[in-house]
């Protein structure tokens, strides 16, 4: 991105919660966590500092299918950084002291989770539509499995989870290719070539993306009672995937029907009846699969009507094609926001790593706008009809008990 001053550098793992075991769930969040805890060259508080000394913003995420440990930080800084992440991912010191710190601080954060109706809604959604499936858990695992979690399985999880194979490295912002290329190529060299190579069967306790499972959509309710102002309510079905050569099409859909304050969701059931404040659609996107669902919050004893508000529109979208000006627009829309969002370094940097963790094409801005503005009416309307016809599911958090639109 020539002529930017800055840059945003990550090193992503081809590994996610999805790809735990019932003994290393949990796991993959909590080396996310224990990544920052100080190597053979740096203690904790020293990577720390490098990170606020070079005034960039670092981070780490993790995922149901990866896990990116991320930094943006002026060019010039661009060395500190990149040293820095590798050796957090390549020479960790996993200490077994770390760990026992770290465990309370993870039970924290999964009791700040529990606190959150709308963590907990979107939780209990994945568990009804996947159960019994790695994608149907937690990415942070429960507290029990956590308070059950020893260092020795974590040690083994990372040394099957964190192998050349599997490690991406992605930049995107003002540097030369060649010397992101460099810096990585040094950074790497001064690390312990021994991490580098894949772990014997008997370490490798993670299971590889060939490994995994596609889950079946599963129907039905789950309400969990809480004394809340507002039901929080997910109503959803069968999704894409994020390699299904209907992405384009979804995009499309899942805006006219929920995506802005111009949306047939919002219009409905904010505009018109007034029933709610937020109302939007929601999807997830996987390797082999997906999930679509609306959302809304609203007052316990409207929650039924605004569901039926809400099913009342994805039915007619499903049944009647929308409009070919309606469809432009918001084919315009998303043009500008692909366009627009593509200025900042991180979009791009997440882009890139997605294109290579998924292996599908990476196009340039300008075919991602000609494949969305190629999106017909119809196309919308056949791809609506495909989801709506599908078995469908509900997740709720309120004090009210809802059922399933007619």
């Amino acid at each position: 991105m020539p002529g930017l001053a800055s840059e945003t550098v990550g090193v992503w793992a081809d590994s996610g919660s999805r790809d735990e075991s019932e003994l290393t769930a949990g796991s993959t969040h909590f080396l996310e966590h224990m990544l920052f805890k100080g190597t053979r060259a740096r203690t904790a508080a020293q990577i720390a500092r490098t990170f606020d000394r070079i005034g960039g913003d670092s981070n780490a995420v993790t995922a149901k299918e990866f896990t990116c440990y991320y930094a943006r930080c002026l060019v010039a800084d661009l060395g500190s950084a990149v040293d820095v992440l590798w050796d957090m991912v390549l020479d960790p010191l996993l200490d077994p002291g770390e760990f026992e710190r770290e465990r309370g601080v993870i039970l924290e954060e999964l009791a700040m989770a529990a606190d959150d109706p709308q963590d907990v809604l979107y939780e209990a959604f994945d568990e009804l539509i996947y159960p019994g499936h790695p994608l149907g858990r937690p990415i942070g695992a429960t507290k029990g499995r956590i308070r059950a979690l020893d260092h020795a399985t974590l040690l083994a999880h990372y040394r099957g989870a964190y192998t050349a194979d599997r490690l991406v490295f992605v930049a995107a912002g003002g540097a030369e290719h060649a010397e992101v290329v460099e810096r990585v190529t040094t950074a790497i060299a001064q690390l312990r070539p021994a991490l580098l190579a894949p772990p014997g069967p008997a370490e490798d306790q993670t299971r590889p993306r060939s490994a995994r499972s596609r889950p079946a959509f599963s129907a039905g309710v789950r309400s969990i009672r809480r004394d809340t102002e507002q039901q929080g309510l997910l109503y959803g079905v069968d999704g894409v995937s994020a390699v299904s050569e209907d992405r384009f099409a979804f995009s499309v859909l899942q805006s006219l029907l929920g995506g802005g304050m111009s949306s047939r969701l919002f219009q409905s059931v904010r505009e018109e009846h007034g029933l709610a404040y937020s109302v939007h659609c929601s999807s997830s996107q996987h390797a082999d699969c997906g999930d679509f669902a609306l959302y809304a919050g609203c007052a316990p004893e409207s929650a039924q009507r605004v569901l039926e508000l809400c099913d009342a529109e994805f039915r007619r979208l499903a049944e009647e094609a929308p409009d070919a000006e309606e469809v432009e627009e918001v084919a315009a829309q998303l043009a500008a926001s692909t366009v627009l969002g593509l200025e900042s370094t991180a979009t791009r940097m997440n882009r890139l790593a997605s294109a290579e963790l998924y292996g599908i094409a990476l196009r340039s801005p300008e075919e991602i706008v000609a494949r969305v503005r190629a999106v017909s009416a119809q196309d919308v309307r056949a791809l609506a009809e495909a989801l709506y016809a599908g078995p469908k599911a509900l997740a709720t958090v309120g004090p009210r008990e809802l059922t399933l639109p007619a």
